[in-house]
């Protein structure tokens, strides 16, 4: 998993910066984010998994779902248990086969800011774990980093200094979930953050 954690970057590793940060930068209205009320569109009692869930932040966001978030970082675990440990399962490991056979059966599958850390094969593995957890007509919704064409420049040199090293294109992303999805909704937002940036958002129903 490709990833650079010196320098700055590292910063991004303490849960408390990285909340900082998420907040300064992203736009929301109506207490919540564009992309959670557009594109995932949680309801209450949805069953959502949530791979590489960071410090669980997401929850201040959502209706009264039974929500599972996994992440390999021990300090985004903790302090994900520390807020929201009322109102969600929070576990430190990796999704694996192994693992969904204890958590299975999902509406909604979420992988934000996650497909940019990964190279194609993990990437692939990412889309067959996500296919096997949800339900039929269920949903897998991911959220990345995106180079196109016309892109701003500062927008694209931002990109490019992320701790991700497998940013893609359109068809890069788009090309590795069609192996596992036939399925595919594809929007591309540049209004997302307060700063310009591009994202690519794929929604996979199963």
């Amino acid at each position: 998993m490709p990833q650079i954690t010196q320098g700055v970057r590292s910063i991004l590793s303490n849960p408390t910066v990285y909340r900082l940060f998420g907040q300064m930068i992203t736009k929301t209205s109506g207490g919540s984010t564009t992309f959670l009320r557009e594109y995932v569109r949680a309801k209450p009692s949805d069953r959502i998994l949530d791979i590489g869930c960071g410090p669980g932040d997401i929850m201040q966001y959502m209706p009264d779902v039974e929500y599972v978030g996994f992440d390999a970082s021990q300090e985004y675990i903790k302090a994900a248990q520390k807020r929201y440990a009322a109102r969600a399962t929070f576990i430190c490991e990796q999704v694996s086969t192994k693992t969904l056979e204890e958590h299975s059966s999902f509406d909604i599958v979420l992988a934000m800011g996650i497909l940019h850390h990964l190279d194609d094969a993990e990437a692939l593995q990412l889309f067959h774990l996500a296919q096997a957890a949800l339900k039929p007509g269920g949903r897998l919704l991911t959220i990345d980093p995106c180079f196109v064409e016309k892109q701003s420049p500062f927008a694209q040199y931002i990109i490019s200094k992320d701790r991700g090293q497998n940013v893609r294109t359109k068809e890069g992303y788009v090309a590795i979930a069609s192996q596992v999805f036939s399925n595919i909704a594809v929007s591309i937002r540049h209004d997302l953050l307060r700063i310009p940036y591009t994202h690519i958002i794929l929604e996979c129903i199963r």
